[in-house]
């Protein structure tokens, strides 16, 4: 029953902190578990499915997650993205629970994402993850990360693949609102002659900061803004690409959230 203070404000009281703790282990505990069995399941069956079974899982496992978690997630801008041609898509990245909601909410693209060369080392999922045909990144070295940019570059005009990538190159855990942006993601857009797609991370910082091991409910809405066109552009534009997704993720950022009717 609420208490009368409540009643006359009308805000809903935060959940006691025991039950974020129990939640927290929960949601921990279902992840582990779910990278043990999924992740096996990958690594066994990526060679008879090019990889694509990581995807049929993989959204599987960010809607049994966001469900543990009590997240509601909010697309915007879904009409932006192109189903029949290669895109690069660039956002923010502050939380663990950027993947799980990307996971979800690209599960009818072709896409994979750029993960750091340290992660193909962790057991089960770094091993599914090399399995699944992912194209580690080596950032401690330019030259070998440049080759894995060409042939990813190759790749994509040959199959139709799109890239979703964190330009930031790890998660943000300083009180900045965006850590500085790499070049690789723009680069590979002017060689492709692929649009490239901003898209904002609203709300994931809320549901489980920095360092933080409590998680709890809220709402993530992800926000695909306006495709950038590279025709004509070449690797000289990288700079002023980067530089002008980022301004619009930016300005998406200190913005908010977009208002979302209910259905």
């Amino acid at each position: 029953m609420n208490s009368p203070d409540t009643a006359k404000t009308g805000i809903t009281p935060s959940p006691p902190l025991v039950l974020i703790v129990l939640r927290s282990i929960v949601v921990h505990v279902t992840i582990f578990v779910l990278v043990i069995v999924f992740g096996t399941v990958v690594i066994l069956l990526s060679p008879f499915s090019g990889g694509q079974v990581c995807f049929f899982l993989g959204n599987i496992w960010g809607l049994i997650i966001l469900w543990v978690s009590g997240v509601k997630l909010e697309l915007v801008g879904l009409d932006h993205i192109q189903k029949d041609r290669p895109q690069v898509l660039v956002g923010n990245h502050a939380s663990n629970f950027d993947i799980y909601v990307m996971m979800v909410a690209l599960k009818d693209l072709y896409f994979r994402f750029l993960p750091k060369h340290e992660i193909i080392y962790l057991p089960i999922l770094g091993w599914a993850l090399w399995a699944a045909r992912f194209p580690f990144i080596d950032r401690s070295n330019p030259a070998k990360a440049h080759r894995t940019m060409n042939k990813l570059a190759v790749r994509m005009k040959l199959t139709g693949l799109s890239i979703v990538a964190f330009p930031e190159g790890t998660r943000n855990r300083t009180d900045q609102l965006m850590l500085p942006f790499k070049k690789g993601p723009f680069i590979v857009a002017t060689e492709v002659k692929v649009p490239i797609l901003p898209f904002v991370l609203h709300g994931a910082r809320e549901v489980q900061g920095r360092h933080n091991f409590l998680i709890c409910p809220g709402t993530i809405q992800v926000e695909f803004l306006e495709p950038m066109p590279t025709e004509g552009l070449s690797y000289h534009d990288r700079n002023e690409l980067l530089q002008t997704a980022r301004s619009r993720i930016e300005a998406a950022l200190l913005r908010g959230p977009r208002k979302v009717d209910a259905t």
